[in-house]
């Protein structure tokens, strides 16, 4: 299932966004962190030497020119003047990466995928934050090389549209804000009221003090996460309990979009973080007509002692929809008097009409598989397939292609990659228990491989990221919601890899990930997918993840698989031999992908995921050059 919002991590924004000038009447200050001043973007050229391209400088003016039209007035910096500033706007440079294999010098074009993140802070003059969020682009262009020269052109223009649409997520995060726009309202009033000679009603709360430029500073707002960056709640008074909670919405057919008549499911983990207990919590929804229409609430949690983690789960039918439009859904608690409530939570997603039933159904281009021919192209390689996609626990969500997504892959490793069947394992739901991934990994694989071997281990399912470490542990079939005790530790996986030994190994995830049960939404780690302690381990293992964030992975409905995975297959049959010379290499694959998931993913719901190929690109690794299929 996959439409996964949660209350921390990072969100990202699609170009498909239309510009709203917001005009909010507030005074900002914009302060550009230093890495903005620094901005650039590595790659390497067509020569395989490292080149940077400068970025600063047409972030910051983007930066300047879009928050101008979301606030009345912008100040760049401190300084002598009569103007109150209202809040502060403190803008940091996230993830950055550039995605890009280029072959050879030649007169050719190439995919090219830019990723950037940025990290933007509101806080009052007090340096209370009244917002904040991580946001992060991926556009995917064009490069072209030239055979004469080692230079790249036309990365330039795909670094100035990903600038564009991260910054316009900026613009749309600050201008529609809850909390700004409290603020920007009692503003608003305040003039009314002193060019009337009015005043405000006793009951209104009253604006935040504005500070004068020149005389005071603004103390730096702290860092702080929430969904749609409310920040945490100040400290209950003496006598009352605490509640944080977390939100998970999933849609039946995966494709981050509601559609009109469509099942969903609203998963709230609540936790007391007080020292007694809270009585008579629910959870109440609302927001858009075709979403609660169906939904019965609030919905009942009951009585949590202190320390205790509730999930209940709502569910609902999308009612009648006549149009594409986007909606909201608010989440909220409900608790007795003595009960601190947290702010309510945000999501806004697309609803539609029914799918088109027209809609071919193209699984039939991957799933058919090529009839094997001659000797194996791979003798001494061996491959492990997993899919888990059901539970033993019933608790536990699904992932509804998994199994097959494996099941199909498994095929690929012998008449596509041209690994001998006996070497070939395969698990598929209830057969993919935590004593039979053990048992494969740490005991038949040691027995099957040697110095030559190159291992490909495929896994699709679900996993749970440690809220504090951000390790990341793969969910078998018995796996449970009380806790991880079943789950298999992606650092395990390795190890058993690096044990068996092997001369090299590719892990390809196919993975939903959600944080550990119980862990605080204002502080969880994100997704750590290599070993931080550098080990020659990291030096034999290719992995490709893709999902890389905390999100539901998606499906692609009209290829029925997961969308990583149908492109994986897909490019492993041909698509990805980039430079057409009969044969798709690790780094050739990574690249198609991540081209195809990022484009795909965007126009069919406006999402996208984050894919990782580790090594990059970047380090001209021997991993990226690997043979993985052939060609006549």
């Amino acid at each position: 299932m996959a439409m996964l919002l949660l209350s921390s991590g990072c969100q990202y924004f699609s170009p498909r966004h239309v510009s709203t000038n917001y005009n909010l009447p507030l005074t900002v200050l914009l302060r550009l962190d230093p890495s903005i001043g620094a901005a650039a973007l590595d790659y390497r050229d067509a020569c395989a030497e490292p080149s940077v391209l400068p970025i600063h400088e047409p972030l910051a003016a983007e930066l300047k020119k879009r928050l101008g039209q979301v606030f009345e007035r912008v100040l760049i910096q401190a300084g002598p003047s009569d103007a109150a500033i209202d809040g502060v706007v403190d803008v940091a440079l996230g993830l950055r990466r550039v995605d890009m294999f280029v072959v050879r010098k030649a007169n050719k074009s190439y995919p090219a995928t830019v990723t950037l993140g940025l990290d933007v802070a509101y806080a009052d003059p007090a340096g209370v934050v009244l917002h904040t969020k991580k946001l992060q682009s991926v556009i995917t262009g064009e490069v072209d090389a030239r055979a004469e020269t080692c230079d790249i052109s036309g990365l330039d223009t795909v670094a100035k549209d990903v600038i564009t649409t991260v910054v316009e997520g900026i613009a749309q995060q600050l201008g529609t804000a809850t909390k700004i726009r409290e603020q920007a309202q009692f503003k608003k009033a305040q003039r009314g009221a002193t060019v009337s000679g009015g005043s405000f009603a006793q009951s209104a709360p009253p604006p935040p003090p504005a500070v004068t430029a020149s005389r005071a500073p603004i103390a730096p707002p702290p860092v702080a996460a929430g969904m749609d960056g409310v920040p945490p709640a100040s400290s209950p008074p003496a006598g009352t309990t605490q509640l944080s909670f977390r939100t998970i919405l999933r849609d039946q057919n995966q494709n981050h979009v509601l559609e009109q008549h469509e099942r969903f499911s609203v998963d709230v983990e609540v936790t007391n973080e007080g020292a007694t207990a809270a009585d008579a919590v629910a959870v109440d929804l609302s927001g858009h007509p075709a979403i609660v229409a169906s939904v019965t609430t609030p919905v009942s949690v009951g009585l949590l002692q202190p320390g205790e983690v509730r999930r209940v789960t709502v569910e609902g039918i999308v009612g009648d929809v006549s149009a594409a439009e986007q909606a909201e859904l608010i989440c909220a608690l409900q608790a007795a008097a003595n009960v601190a409530l947290p702010s309510a939570k945000k999501f806004v997603l697309a609803i539609k009409p029914d799918a088109d039933d027209a809609t071919e159904v193209l699984s039939v281009d991957v799933d058919q598989l090529p009839e094997k021919k001659g000797k194996p192209a791979q003798p001494h390689a061996v491959a492990i397939a997993i899919g888990v996609g059901t539970f033993r626990d019933t608790a536990m969500p699904t992932m509804k292609f998994a199994a097959h997504d494996a099941e199909v892959m498994s095929g690929y490793f012998t008449t596509v990659m041209g690994i001998p069947a006996q070497k070939v394992k395969v698990m598929l739901d209830a057969k993919g228990l935590k004593d039979d991934w053990i048992e494969v990994l740490e005991q038949w694989l040691p027995k099957h491989v040697g110095p030559q071997t190159t291992a490909y281990v495929y896994v699709a399912g679900r996993a749970i990221v440690d809220h504090e470490t951000g390790a990341v542990s793969l969910l078998p079939h018995d796996a449970t919601v009380s806790g991880s005790t079943r789950a298999v530790s992606l650092a395990r996986l390795r190890r058993a890899l690096t044990n068996a030994p092997v001369k090299q190994a590719v892990v390809m995830l196919d993975l939903s990930l959600e944080p550990s049960l119980g862990s605080d939404p204002a502080r969880v780690a994100q997704p750590r997918w290599v070993s931080q302690e550098p080990d020659a381990e990291q030096e034999r293992v290719l992995l490709m993840v893709g999902n890389a964030t905390m999100q539901d992975a998606q499906a692609y409905q009209p290829g029925q698989h997961g969308l990583f995975t149908y492109f994986l297959l897909k490019g492993l049959r041909g698509a990805a031999d980039l430079d057409k010379n009969g044969s798709v290499l690790t780094g050739e694959l990574c690249a198609y992908v991540q081209r195809q998931v990022t484009a795909v993913g965007r126009s069919t719901s406006g999402e996208t995921q984050q894919l990782l190929c580790l090594p990059d690109a970047n380090g001209a690794s021997p991993l990226r050059q690997l043979p993985l299929s052939k060609f006549p």
